[in-house]
């Protein structure tokens, strides 16, 4: 078994496209490692950003770490699907340095968990990254549709355009990491496209 993560700004289609991916082929299997920092830790709407970034960082590398031993365990040619990696985590904390809710200090002290993170994982990531206005246009719907608004309230800020548009500049730098799928399309050539990688990587 092999372990591929999926990253990508919040409302990118990681959802749907595991999803597409579990319902073309048998290979894929979804991570149980999923956690809601919303509604699973109501204290998180107390914590500072600092705190949230580093509570979710070191979640990510927890959660990285277990999927990896499962990977271990099972001989089989299966691929682990893992919602969100450390990318994601570099994304979103680089992002709250850039607009000065993370101080110098916080930031390099997450840097260097982050870079150490990287080394020990070495983590093969599909990072989604479609246009920012099609990504606030899918949150804003789905707001609409109701059933997260604890969520929306706590997270209003990064719902934006402004920070969309950020956080999309920052993932299209990781594009050319080693062991790194970067993809803009639609579904369907998302999927496509990670099929051929991950059968080019794993099968």
């Amino acid at each position: 078994m092999n372990v591929v993560f999926i990253s990508g700004p919040h409302g990118c289609g990681k959802t749907a496209f595991m999803e597409a991916l579990l319902e073309k082929s048998e290979v894929y299997i979804k991570d149980s490692f999923f956690l809601d920092f919303v509604n699973d830790l109501p204290a998180i709407s107390h914590m500072s950003i600092f705190e949230k970034c580093l509570l979710r960082l070191y979640h990510r590398f927890y959660t990285a770490q277990q999927a990896n031993l499962k990977c271990k365990k099972n001989n089989d040619n299966k691929i682990l699907l893992v919602d969100r990696s450390i990318y994601d985590s570099i994304v979103y904390n680089t992002e709250e340095h850039n607009m000065g809710t993370l101080t110098e200090f916080q930031y390099n002290f997450l840097s260097n968990i982050e870079q150490k993170a990287l080394e020990i994982v070495n983590p093969y990531t599909v990072i989604l990254n479609p246009d920012s206005k099609k990504v606030v246009n899918y949150l804003e719907q789905r707001a609409k549709r109701g059933g997260r608004e604890k969520r929306n309230r706590l997270c209003r800020r990064e719902d934006t355009l402004e920070y969309i548009s950020m956080m999309h500049d920052e993932y299209s730098k990781i594009a050319c990491n080693t062991n790194v799928l970067y993809l803009e399309g639609g579904l369907e050539e998302n999927v496509k496209e990670t099929n051929e990688w991950i059968r080019k990587m794993y099968i």
